[in-house]
């Protein structure tokens, strides 16, 4: 079977190596810099939806981040590290443990410590939803834990709703790139039973991604060809997705 991260993992290890040796000299701007290119290098996309932000590799750092900690154990070894480059995804990994332990107000705090506005707005619930949704692609986090995250920071901040149904629609789109990526998903017919099932398994059944947006995804995250996704994704002209498509 297809490893849809193999590539990605190994990428990462070997960026974070190099910034173990370098880390008196890295800040957190040369080290996304680093990334872009080795990236363009290496012919990866970071994790994303159809659009590319100006700060999408910004973002991309949390695979760095989550691999380097939950993954290798890094966090322990190089703390001035983590504390230099990654203090973005710390303070929001100890914002996701405060709103599972119901401090929502603490957590606000450490979000907006780090937000560049100074805000929780929607760009930062986003930055935040990406930790755990690295974790669970990486095989850190099972499924039922990413859905009570996303739950959880649903009722959290009602004022994200969009927000936390676009990161959802994502998260559907991804999973089922990832299974015809795989192999796993064969036909139109059940490509949309899969779909429909997973999105009422965690509990978001109207919250679906149309064919266009998991094209978008497999095309950027797994390189996947157009001919490659025609048998399984049907998309009609001018079809586009409900709400928000946003980078994740």
């Amino acid at each position: 079977m297809r490893q849809p991260h193999k590539k990605r993992i190994q990428v990462a290890v070997s960026i974070l190596s190099e910034a173990a040796k370098r880390v008196n000299e890295l800040d957190r701007r040369a080290l996304v810099d680093y990334l872009r290119k080795t990236y363009e290098k290496t012919g990866l996309s970071p994790i994303r939806g159809k659009t590319l932000p100006p700060d999408i590799y910004d973002k991309e750092l949390t695979t760095l981040y989550v691999i380097g900690k939950y993954g290798l154990g890094l966090a322990q070894d190089y703390p001035y590290m983590f504390s230099k480059i990654f203090y973005v995804e710390e303070n929001l990994d100890m914002a996701l443990d405060l709103i599972l332990q119901g401090d929502i107000e603490g957590a606000r705090e450490k979000i907006k410590s780090v937000s560049p506005t100074g805000v929780v707005d929607g760009n930062m619930i986003a930055r935040l939803l990406r930790i755990p949704l690295t974790k669970f692609i990486f095989g850190f986090m099972s499924e039922d834990e990413f859905t009570k995250i996303l739950h959880t920071v649903y009722n959290a901040f009602p004022e994200e709703e969009k927000t936390v149904k676009s990161y959802v629609k994502f998260f559907i789109g991804l999973k089922l790139a990832e299974a015809i990526y795989r192999g796993e998903i064969r036909s139109r017919e059940y490509k949309e039973a899969f779909k429909r099932a997973l999105a009422i398994r965690i509990g978001f059944p109207k919250t679906t991604p149309s064919d266009e947006y998991v094209r978008a995804i497999a095309e950027a995250v797994f390189n996947m060809s157009k001919k490659e996704l025609s048998r399984v994704l049907r998309v009609e002209e001018g079809e586009k997705d409900a709400g928000k498509e946003e980078d994740k």
